[in-house]
């Protein structure tokens, strides 16, 4: 019984620790969003391309290097 109960106490602690970390990720990727410039050149095309690259990769995307 005892075991059953930790087991359900540690599902419950993993469970509010990923939400949590989800949702501080996702403040990331509205900042990261946020910092994006308006393309004028091809240096903040750079720019804004390492931004899309992070945000893939807060996002776990496969495709980012």
């Amino acid at each position: 019984m005892i075991r059953e109960e930790e087991d359900d106490m540690n599902q419950e602690i993993r469970q509010f620790v990923i939400f949590a970390m989800d949702n501080e990720i996702k403040k990331f990727i509205q900042k990261i969003t946020e910092l994006k410039v308006e393309s004028t050149s091809e240096y903040l095309d750079g720019v804004n391309a390492g931004l899309d690259l992070a945000v893939k990769a807060l996002h776990r995307d496969k495709s980012a290097p």
